[in-house]
């Protein structure tokens, strides 16, 4: 998202820069995990010793602006577009498509809320 600040000149916001409300952490069941392809992804993270949830969060928080989200989780960023492509593989994740992006913020927001 962008906005023109007191110079005029469009500066971006992370999603996270933007409140989250109470009554979306409340929509997740204290026991409830998240399940689908998170589930998997944080799995493979902690089997591999990667941190491919950090990079979708990255992505999905910079709305896909990959110098910053790769600047975010502190990698090169051919290192970044490696990653995200590495995660849609294996979590059959499909990143054009706005629902499944949806789906996954959403979902990162109720079981995983803490930022980078």
């Amino acid at each position: 998202m962008e906005f023109l600040g007191p110079d005029r000149r469009a500066r971006r916001r992370r999603a996270d820069q933007f409140p989250t409300s109470a009554p979306l952490r409340r929509l997740a069941d204290e026991n409830e995990t998240a399940s689908g392809p998170l589930a998997v992804l944080r799995e493979y993270d902690r089997t591999h010793d990667i941190n491919l949830v950090d990079t979708l969060r990255a992505w999905l928080d910079t709305f896909g602006d990959i110098p910053a989200a790769a600047s975010l989780v502190h990698i090169h960023v051919n290192t970044f577009r490696y990653r995200l492509k590495k995660l849609a593989g294996i979590a059959g994740i499909d990143l054009d498509d706005p629902e499944t992006r949806f789906s996954l913020m959403l979902q990162l927001r109720l079981f995983y809320p803490t930022a980078l």
